[in-house]
């Protein structure tokens, strides 16, 4: 008996909305400013441009931003890698520079975003 209600209460802990918790909380909704916390600690996961002018960053969580740049970063979109100036702070925010082959792209928004969109390929309708 004190086994079978031991299971249920720990079935119906189970069962709670995961918004009880105090620890959890809900992401900032799509378009809201964000940062992206230890980021020279290996918090950005993989990356997207958007043209010269966007980049979509993919955290460790699996979570998308788009980094809005104040004009055009030439080499963006041949890139296999980038780097953050982020002014001695571990955290990537608007106020990071983006590196790119040795061009500093200034970022003048950062969102959380969807991730990128497909891009048709070529010869494809």
């Amino acid at each position: 008996m004190k086994t079978l209600g031991l299971a249920l209460a720990a079935a119906a802990a189970l069962s709670a909305p995961a918004a009880a918790s105090p620890r959890t909380s809900a992401p900032p909704p799509a378009g809201e400013e964000v940062h992206i916390p230890f980021a020279n600690f290996g918090a950005i996961r993989s990356f997207e441009a958007d043209g010269t002018d966007a980049v979509y960053l993919q955290d460790q969580h699996h979570n998308w931003y788009r980094a809005e740049l104040i004009g055009p970063c030439q080499g963006l979109p041949f890139a296999f890698r980038i780097g953050f100036d982020n002014r001695g702070s571990s955290t990537v925010d608007r106020f990071s520079t983006l590196l790119v082959e040795g061009q500093r792209c200034k970022i003048s928004s950062l969102t959380r975003s969807g991730p990128p969109p497909k891009k048709r390929k070529a010869g494809s309708r």
